[in-house]
Parts: C-alpha cells; structure tokens; sequence
C-alpha cells in the first residue's frame, strides 16, 4: 500500500500549481507535500538515488519517497521532450475557462445569446478532450472497455483566438501528468518545416538525418500538430504533410489537429487525400460560435 498521495495531487504525488511572473501567469510543476512529508519520517536524505542503509538487515532499501519522486523525474523529461509552449505547460484541464468573461456586462445585454453559444460550443470542445483523455488512459488499463469512437483524434477548428491551441495543450499535458505517454507538440511551419529542412544543411547537426527527425515526431504516442494551414501550396509542404498525417493514420496513433482555415479549404489540400484521412481519423470540432461572441464584443467596445 503507498504511503503518498492526497487530494491536493489527486494521488499523483506531483501536483501543478500557479505562478505569476513579470510577463504572464504561468503553472510549475513540483513534489506534493504528502511526499516531502515522507522525506521527514523515511531514513533517507530526500536526495537521488533515494536509498537508504537498512542496519538490521544490512541492506539498501529504497526510501518510502523513491516511486513519486522517481516518476517525477519521468514526468519533467517528458514535458522537457514535449515542446509544449511556456505559456501552456502544465496547465490541467481543469483550468479551461467554459466560461468567457465579457466587459462591462450590464452595457451589453445583446450579448447574452452570442455569449450563450460561445459556451455552447466551449463546452463541446471541452466534452470532447475530457473523452480523448479518458480513452487514452483506458487503453493503457482496461482497453475492452473503451469505446472505439472517443479514440479517434480531434481536429480542432476556428479562427485564431478562442483556444484552440490551449485546449490542446492541456490534453497533452494531462496525458504526461497522468500515462507517461509521450506526446509531442508542434507547429507547422516553426516545428515540423524547419526542423526538416534543417537536415538538408551542411551547417545543422541533423544534417542527413530527414528520416530519423521524420519518424521522431511521426511516432510519438499523442501528437498535437498546431496551425495547420498556414503552409505553403508548394508540393513538398504538402508531401511532407499529407506523409506525416498518413504515417500516424497507418500506425493507429492518435492525433490532435488545430487549424483556422475553414473546411472547404481543407478539402483542396493536396487533391482531398489530407482531408480524407482527417475524416477517418478525427473528430472534428468547430469554435465559430467563439469567434463570433468575441467579434461582437469587440464591436461593442
């Protein structure tokens, strides 16, 4: 029976917490205090390797803090290895905000329905991260009972703005905290682009190295691909693309897409294939409802 873990982690031992710092509020990950209190009682120091001298058996047990703080260490490599934006990292799903605030609320009583779709359509997107995350973790340990449907990725629609990104953030990061799978998060061009052309240069220490930075990212456990769309019509992009999308369709890897093009101009990428495999392998969620609660306050003010 383990001696660690409380509400306040939700048995994890690790728990996230908010930070605020000169240019933005941010959350940090750190030990729980139900196992620092251990480190008080345990023979050990709280120091890696976390082991301690038994003198009646004459043998080095490992302390009763060991296991969180060894699957912290886990956690810390996996966000590291993530890529997950500063501004998003370690953010629970919990934090979404269902509820978008509004100025001055009195003075704009015509906002009342745009901001009830605004909800509605959060609060959709939200259901369906809260599955995805659900199924991941019954794979892992009852897989008979996960329902085939909310294993199927997301695809993540709208324009720019209503949280799209966030929102797929905070899946990957409830993954790391919770499975210990790996998850990846990249940008289209900033990432993924680059990091590819980069093995065509004499001067990069991937140089030569295409297909092993190809696979890297193509078979991760979870991968968020952010900003889809932004890419160039140049037939390589689209290659590259359409490989990396059938790649993780091939494998049966879950996928997480976000874009603010619209679906019609989904449709001509690539002659159709790309968005062939979007509908086999993603659930498609719109936040236009978002983006018109916003467009009308910002007309109002």
């Amino acid at each position: 029976m383990k001696k660690w873990g409380c509400e306040k982690c939700d048995g994890l031992g690790y728990r996230t917490v908010p930070q605020l710092t000169r240019r933005r509020a941010t959350h940090v990950l750190e030990i729980c205090d139900c196992v620092s209190a251990l480190c008080q009682v345990c023979p050990g120091d709280g120091v890696n390797p976390y082991l301690y001298l038994d003198t009646v058996a004459g043998k080095i047990r490992p302390c009763d803090c060991k296991e969180p703080r060894d699957r912290f260490s886990r956690v810390q490599d996996l966000f590291n290895q993530s890529n997950v934006p500063t501004k998003y990292r370690y953010q629970r799903l919990k934090d979404f905000n269902l509820q978008p605030q509004y100025p001055n609320p009195t003075k704009a009583p015509e906002l009342d329905g745009a901001k009830r779709q605004a909800n509605i359509a959060l609060t959709a997107a939200f259901d369906r991260a809260r599955l995805f995350i659900e199924a991941q973790k019954k794979v892992l340990t009852a897989p008979q009972s996960v329902n085939p449907t909310d294993l199927k990725g997301l695809f993540f629609i709208g324009p720019p703005g209503t949280g799209k990104s966030l929102l797929a953030a905070m899946i990957l990061n409830e993954l790391i905290l919770t499975t210990n799978l790996s998850c990846r998060y990249v940008k289209i061009s900033r990432d993924f682009f680059q990091m590819l052309r980069a093995t065509f240069s004499n001067d990069s220490g991937s140089y030569g190295k295409t297909d092993s930075v190809f696979n890297d990212i193509a078979r991760q456990d979870v991968l968020v691909i952010d900003d889809f769309g932004i890419q160039s019509d140049s037939e390589w992009e689209q290659r590259q693309l359409y490989d990396l999308i059938d790649a993780r369709y091939e494998s049966d890897l879950p996928t997480i897409v976000t874009s603010n093009i619209d679906l019609e101009a989904v449709k001509n990428l690539f002659k159709g294939r790309i968005y062939s495999r979007f509908t086999e392998m993603l659930h498609t969620v719109e936040f236009f409802q978002v983006r018109d609660y916003r467009k009308d306050i910002h007309s109002l003010h």
